[in-house]
């Protein structure tokens, strides 16, 4: 998987690369994360709740993050106040998918551009 985070407030474009792992309770991703100034080991773990309706995004806490269906282009949106996440949610399939985040609070402003193929 990759991601590109173009970051307005900072003026700066930072890397993401590495691998993810779902499984019907867990999504998981490890890899690096590139700057112009440094290289960082980089992780993050989300629970999914799998209901008739949408899929649960949750963070570890068990606090929810987003909502998704099953179509193939959809916008989510989460309020982690004081900033503000709209994301699109593009499915290509079983094996692959995009996501588009814009970011913005009072010490955010990034767009993330991310894709996720099967291996």
């Amino acid at each position: 998987m990759k991601r590109r985070i173009i970051d307005r407030f900072n003026r700066s474009v930072i890397t993401f690369e590495g691998q993810a792992f779902v499984t019907p309770v867990q999504f998981e991703e490890h890899g690096d994360t590139r700057s112009e100034h440094a290289t960082l080991r980089s992780s993050r773990t989300y629970r999914l709740d799998d209901a008739a309706d949408a899929l649960t995004i949750r963070f570890p806490s068990l606090a929810e993050f987003i909502r998704i269906d099953d179509n193939a282009s959809q916008r989510v949106i989460h309020h982690c106040s004081p900033d503000l996440y709209q994301g699109r949610l593009f499915f290509r399939g079983p094996d692959a998918w995009a996501e588009m985040w814009h970011v913005r609070g009072p010490r955010k402003h990034y767009l993330s551009l991310a894709h996720y193929r099967r291996a």
